[in-house]
């Protein structure tokens, strides 16, 4: 394995022996291009010991396998302590893009953990599959607002830009309250080309869904006073003007003292 270039993906399957032994595999393939690799759990039957053994094992990748863009630990029974582990590990990772933690029973602790690092951390994770994970409306939340937090303009732009899916089926992962937001916001994220696009296109959601203000130019004369100079001054240092051109008029217009 060692020095093999041609050596692109690599499978686990039912391995059962020595971490030592694994850890000198892993360290052979940190020599090697391998940019995928599946975990398959190598005991259905004693989820304690196949917790323990998956962390190790994502843990080692991640930190060792530089061309790993895609990892899957599918039914590994990680748990939450499991996915705080990776969490961790993940928050300054630049090269891994995809994460499939489908059935892991990360539970609402786990959710939590991967949206504090998504929104403020890590910015290389394009899919994170979260099905069948036990996840309560409380960790819905905390992934929705990862990518799309709508408290205020602030954190609205700090949300991840980058994150294109959350999971293969929607509804085993969230439920109604936050299922649109969710979908606009991946949307965002996958068709724009920028951080700048795509918070354009979730700031019309705000202004739309709390304040029913329209981003064109009738209905931001109509806005209220108070919240006209927050909202311009926002737009104006964090939007993508290119995308808004019904408010460039507007917006050069005040920015250059007019009334």
């Amino acid at each position: 394995v060692r020095g093999n270039t041609n050596l692109k993906r690599v499978r686990f399957y039912e391995y059962g022996g020595n971490m030592d032994h694994f850890h000198m595999v892993i360290s052979a393939l940190s020599e090697t291009n391998v940019s995928k690799i599946i975990v398959v759990p190598w005991s259905q039957m004693y989820p304690r010991e196949g917790d323990l053994y998956a962390v190790a094992v994502g843990k080692r990748l991640i930190a060792l396998q530089s061309n790993l863009t895609r990892l899957d630990l599918n039914s590994c029974h990680i748990g939450p302590s499991g996915a705080i582990a990776l969490s961790t590990l993940l928050a300054n990772n630049t090269t891994l893009r995809a994460l499939h933690l489908t059935e892991n029973n990360i539970g609402d602790e786990g959710a939590v953990a991967m949206a504090h690092m998504l929104k403020n951390k890590n910015r290389a994770l394009k899919e994170m599959v979260l099905d069948n994970n036990g996840i309560t409306a409380y960790g819905q939340l905390a992934l929705r607002n990862a990518i799309y937090d709508d408290s205020s303009y602030v954190e609205l732009e700090k949300s991840n830009h980058i994150l294109q899916s959350y999971f293969d089926n929607p509804r085993s992962v969230f439920g109604k309250s936050v299922m649109n937001d969710v979908l606009l916001s991946h949307a965002a994220n996958l068709r724009c080309k920028s951080a700048k696009s795509a918070v354009t296109k979730k700031l019309k959601r705000v202004l739309s869904k709390k304040y029913g203000v329209a981003l064109h130019f009738e209905s931001f004369l109509g806005a209220d006073a108070v919240m006209m100079p927050h909202v311009l001054g926002w737009v104006a240092q964090k939007c993508d003007l290119q995308m808004m051109y019904e408010l460039k008029p507007l917006l050069f217009n005040l920015l250059e003292g007019g009334k």
